[in-house]
């Protein structure tokens, strides 16, 4: 099968890969549909710890199944799914606790998902696959990004009718925009130094501005600068959030008030990866018809154009850039 390998830092090729087998308890899965994201960007430019070349890219997928083993119950070939990029163990102190986001003991698919299939077993299927309508099936690559989003909120412990600033409106600052006004019912404004980015949310019913003012409930910060922790903390209301809601570079250090914190009561919160309730909950809520994601799926290359869809993602020309793998 074809794939898009990552070579090493800024090197990118397609290669034929072994197709991944599956035994009596597996499931091989068709990819559809995969999404370019943060991490591969990241990955591409500059390394990852934990990505070692050659290695398949992509975690962002949705696809059809084509093939089950004999022992699979629950899952049937031709069903559309989102697959999660990884499932956590269950057993351990963050799983137990309440927080499975933070497992570092997690399972993953196969391969990546820059490729034309992926396979899991029964076990990982119980957890990260989940079933989407053929209508959804693009819509449906975004359920982990629309899921980091969805643990956010919730961590949040809003109320309806709040206000919140949205810093940010790339991708991930429009989905947790999207789904803080949608489903948790705030009042959301966002800002951004681009103005393209902001006709884009405009043109999804947001308020938008290029600096803030004001008070509100919460604000998220997902563009990574440390100086906005400091820009934006007096503006959060007694007893609100600010949530650092993008991932920093190693090393890097942030400059504020304490006193802003304390005598205000304000909850400064981090947040990193998904719940499995969340992905399960962005696939629901797409398949209802509550979470419109359309517009976030408007640059799709063909398979054979991933060049020039890294280009168009590295170089932030677009909202979001998805590869178009299989029929």
């Amino acid at each position: 099968m074809k794939a898009v390998m990552y070579e090493g830092i800024g090197k990118l090729s397609i290669r034929d890969v072994e197709k991944p087998k599956i035994g009596e308890d597996g499931i091989l899965v068709k990819i559809m549909y995969s999404f370019i994201c943060s991490t591969d960007i990241k990955t591409f430019k500059q390394g990852h710890p934990m990505i070692k070349p050659p290695t398949i890219l992509g975690h962002e997928c949705s696809g059809r199944i084509v093939e089950v083993g004999s022992k699979v119950e629950g899952f049937e070939v031709g069903e559309c799914v989102a697959v999660a990029p990884f499932v956590n163990c269950g057993e351990c102190e963050q799983c137990i606790g309440g927080n499975p986001e933070g497992c570092r003991n997690r399972s993953f698919p196969s391969n990546g998902a820059m490729t034309e299939y992926l396979s899991v077993d029964m076990s990982y299927a119980r957890k990260g696959v989940w079933k989407v309508s053929e209508s959804q099936i693009k819509e449906a690559a975004l359920a982990e990004p629309m899921a980091c989003a969805l643990t956010s909120c919730r961590n949040m412990k809003l109320q309806p009718g709040e206000s919140v600033l949205v810093v940010g409106a790339g991708i991930m600052g429009m989905l947790n925009a999207t789904a803080l006004r949608d489903i948790y019912g705030q009042i959301v404004k966002i800002v951004d130094t681009r103005e393209d980015r902001l006709k884009f949310a405009e043109e999804m019913g947001f308020s938008t501005s290029l600096e803030a003012s004001g008070k509100f409930n919460s604000i998220v910060l997902t563009a990574p600068i440390p100086e906005l922790i400091d820009r934006y903390l007096p503006m959060v209301k007694l007893f609100g959030n600010i949530v650092l809601f993008g991932g920093y570079p190693k090393g890097i250090k942030a400059s504020f008030d304490p006193n802003i914190i304390h005598y205000n009561g304000i909850r400064m919160t981090g947040t990193t990866g998904f719940a499995p309730k969340d992905f399960a909950a962005a696939t629901s809520l797409m398949n209802s018809g509550q979470l419109l994601l359309t517009p976030f799926t408007n640059r799709i290359y063909e398979f054979s154009d991933f060049e020039e869809a890294f280009n168009d993602a590295v170089e932030g020309r677009s909202i979001k850039v998805g590869i178009k793998v299989g029929e």
